[in-house]
């Protein structure tokens, strides 16, 4: 969940203008997603806290012109939830339910809060996992005809597709990079005007991202998991929108190496010398720097509750952002540059700075002035025009 409390500002860590400032006549938007240093958003700061910087000049603004996270209007996002569905899914968790049955619950409850927050969200649950010959029926490919089955998170069809899932039988093998690998490249495609906009003024990019939810580790040798690291990378570098949060589902090294009395952490050289089932080890060094390549949250549970939390924490990144609407300075057409500072005297961050133009055709009047024209206008009205028309008819009743 996010940071909430007294301590929130001495929580900020890291401050960011998210996307492009939307340009709207005189008026400009800015989101700002603020972080704790475990990339988990700080959700409970008030408008005090927040200085506007425009072409280096402080910038004062309306502060009913500003909105905490829950207010303000998400934008569009397209993400994508890899499920493993290994074998090893339909083993207990630490709450005694099965951990594929944990993870769809959990899923139905993301998509019940996605549902109520950010409606304008399209939703693709891919299972993923590799067949064998214990498992000839297991194969789940990750491709462009299984990533692109997308929902609304309002739509039943979503709920009958997490029902089919219920009633099947994971026995696949796990492969973490192809699935990841195969989604990234997926949400690359510049083409594709679901993802990215051609024109700006048609608002906003969508969010893109992507939730790994896994409870095993990647069976190739190391050095083609490291191979296939690398590769992830740099896709990301091209594409560094793509948000990848991962999910761990089962114990942690710690909690294995107390469970087979190992007096120390698991590691996944217990697995290979049978002091760990492989069915029971969660890989959630790799988990942690997948996520670290685009600044997601890595989190790990074996609990379905704490499953179902851990993908409220991924909702509040996705959705926990700041607005500021502020009038616009300076000279039409001309560049100008906007940064916020969050915090106080004790601990501040600057964001990065965003680029933006006002808008090219003549200056238009502010909301403020809009305000006040309307009510002078209306004011002229009553005194123009009904007051005379009433003065009239008191005078014809005198003359009856």
């Amino acid at each position: 969940m996010g940071i909430f409390g007294g301590n929130a500002l001495s929580q900020v860590q890291e401050a960011e203008i998210v996307g492009r400032p939307q340009v709207e006549e005189d008026e400009i938007t800015v989101r700002i997603k603020v972080t704790d240093a475990n990339n988990r958003p700080v959700l409970n700061l008030n408008p005090s806290n927040f200085e506007l910087i425009v072409d280096g000049e402080v910038t004062p603004f309306d502060p009913q012109a500003w909105k905490k996270p829950g207010e303000a209007t998400p934008p569009p996002a397209w993400g994508i939830i890899l499920l493993d569905f290994s074998g090893s899914m339909t083993q207990p968790d630490s709450s005694g339910v099965t951990k594929l049955d944990g993870a769809v619950e959990a899923i139905r409850e993301f998509t019940s809060i996605l549902e109520d927050r950010a409606g304008n969200t399209q939703l693709a649950i891919v299972p993923f996992g590799v067949g064998g010959q214990s498992c000839p029926n297991g194969d789940k490919p990750v491709n462009d005809e299984t990533l692109n089955k997308f929902f609304a998170a309002s739509d039943f069809n979503l709920q009958n597709f997490l029902d089919n899932l219920i009633d099947e039988t994971p026995c696949a093998s796990t492969n973490i990079y192809e699935p990841l690998l195969s989604a990234v490249r997926f949400l690359n495609n510049r083409e594709d005007p679901r993802f990215y906009l051609e024109d700006e003024a048609l608002g906003p990019d969508p969010r893109l991202f992507i939730i790994l939810l896994s409870d095993g580790f990647h069976n190739a040798p190391a050095t083609d998991k490291d191979q296939a690291f690398d590769q992830l990378s740099e896709l990301i570098q091209i594409n560094p929108n793509i948000t990848i949060h991962t999910l761990g589902y089962g114990l942690t090294p710690e909690e294995l190496g107390e469970k087979f009395n190992l007096g120390r952490a698991a590691t996944f050289t217990d697995v290979t010398s049978g002091k760990v089932p492989a069915e029971e080890f969660v890989d959630k060094d790799d988990l942690a720097r997948i996520a670290s390549l685009t600044g997601g949250i890595a989190e790990f549970s074996g609990d379905a509750r704490e499953i179902a939390n851990n993908l409220q924490t991924f909702l509040d990144a996705l959705l926990g952002e700041y607005e500021i609407t502020y009038e616009a300075v300076g000279d039409r057409g001309e560049p100008h540059t906007v940064e916020v500072e969050v915090g106080d005297q004790n601990n501040a961050v600057i964001s990065n700075a965003e680029r933006y133009r006002n808008s090219d055709f003549g200056r238009t009047v502010s909301r403020s002035a809009r305000v006040k024209i309307l009510s002078l206008t209306l004011l002229g009205m009553l005194v123009g025009g009904v007051a005379p028309f009433w003065l009239w008819a008191q005078d014809l009743k005198k003359n009856l």
